[in-house]
């Protein structure tokens, strides 16, 4: 059938079911009426895009027929008395294959923002970083005339962060690189990049602070926060928030400018809380990411208060100035191709590699949240 004809006699059925839609009143009908009218349309889509097709690379559009449609084409060909024949389809057997040139990424953030957000230190060349901070102040002493002055010597510690190699490794084939329209060895490298911040997120809180690793914000080897309290927590409520911000810092100020480090379920936990006439607890941003404005990153490194599989013990969340901890850059991203390891299978292998550390430069930084076991368990 001339898909030119059929795209008419469905803009005909249109018009009259839009007719008979005015002057009915039956739901029933008006929803059967409804379902034609979405059937047509994708119809004339269809349609529609197939005579574009046609137009580009010049052949004559077809449209299947069924067994109804055959029968009503041979029943006019025998109408016909002067014997003409009548062409059902026309086209080409072979057409070309097309093939989109963009690669659809990921459709979401698929590594956490808490890797552009601590404190990032450019050493070249380096091994081994010690940063020191101070854990105290002392205070001053009431003299007397002539009497010797009261010491107040500051108390310092030390942050020692020394190179963890981070690596990341990727194979694809010669066709892949040379053949196809993709950029597909453009969207491999853009994975080394995604991959070696994956793992450094990670790092940043759960690294052991063994060899080869970064000191983490949960780590027990974090030295900054052998001092530093901890809250402990069995569930997500409207106090959560408050007992958090209050339980960090020193006894003279509420501390300003600190982030909260949380698993997205957490979040939504903060989220979902109520008051009694049914308002939401906190004012949640999901673009400038705050919390009654208190500014959060997602990190799906974290545990989940919320979540049953969460052991007691297990940390949870953080809280701090993300200034607090640092990540020193000892080398560049070093990203080396090679054809070598698999030639006689076309392999083209990739490598790439950075050495970096981590580790919390401010006493007490952080306030570490873990999850504790309720009452009566």
């Amino acid at each position: 059938m001339n898909l030119e004809i059929r795209k008419k006699e469905i803009e005909v059925r249109l018009e009259e079911i839009r007719g008979l839609a005015d002057k009915e009143t039956d739901s029933n009908k008006l929803d059967e009426m409804e379902k034609e009218v979405d059937n047509l349309n994708e119809e004339r889509k269809t349609i529609d895009r197939k005579l574009a097709m046609a137009s580009k690379f010049n052949y004559t559009p077809i449209i299947e027929t069924n067994k109804e449609d055959t029968a009503d084409l041979e029943q006019r060909g025998k109408d016909l008395k002067e014997g003409r024949t009548i062409t059902v389809a026309t086209g080409n057997i072979l057409l070309p294959t097309h093939q989109d040139p963009t690669i659809n990424g990921v459709p979401f953030n698929d590594v956490s923002t808490l890797v552009d957000k601590v404190g990032i230190i450019n050493l070249q060349g380096g091994e081994t970083y010690k940063k020191a901070y101070v854990k105290s102040h002392s205070t001053g002493n009431a003299t007397a005339e002539g009497a010797a002055y009261g010491e107040t010597e500051p108390e310092f510690g030390y942050a020692t962060i020394t190179k963890t190699k981070i690596t990341a490794y990727s194979e694809i084939t010669e066709e892949l690189e040379k053949l196809p329209l993709v950029d597909y060895q453009a969207e491999v490298i853009k994975n080394i990049d995604v991959s070696l911040k994956k793992k450094i997120s990670q790092q940043i809180l759960l690294g052991a602070g063994t060899a080869n690793t970064f000191t983490g914000i949960f780590s027990a080897s974090a030295e900054a926060l052998a001092d530093a309290p901890t809250l402990g927590i069995n569930a997500i409520t409207d106090t959560t928030l408050d007992d958090i911000v209050y339980a960090y810092g020193g006894n003279e100020d509420v501390e300003g400018g600190a982030c909260l480090i949380l698993n997205k379920n957490d979040l939504r936990a903060f989220a979902k809380l109520r008051t009694t006439e049914g308002r939401k607890v906190h004012i949640i941003d999901y673009v400038n990411k705050t919390i009654d404005g208190i500014p959060y990153v997602i990190n799906s490194n974290c545990k989940s208060v919320t979540d049953p599989n969460t052991t007691a013990g297990e940390y949870c969340i953080a809280y701090g100035a993300l200034t607090n901890y640092e990540v020193p850059v000892f080398s560049p991203v070093e990203i080396a191709k090679s054809t070598d390891y698999k030639f006689k299978d076309g392999i083209i292998c990739y490598k790439a590699s950075v050495f970096t550390g981590g580790n919390v430069v401010g006493y007490n930084g952080f306030l570490r949240v873990k999850k504790v076991a309720a009452a009566g368990e």
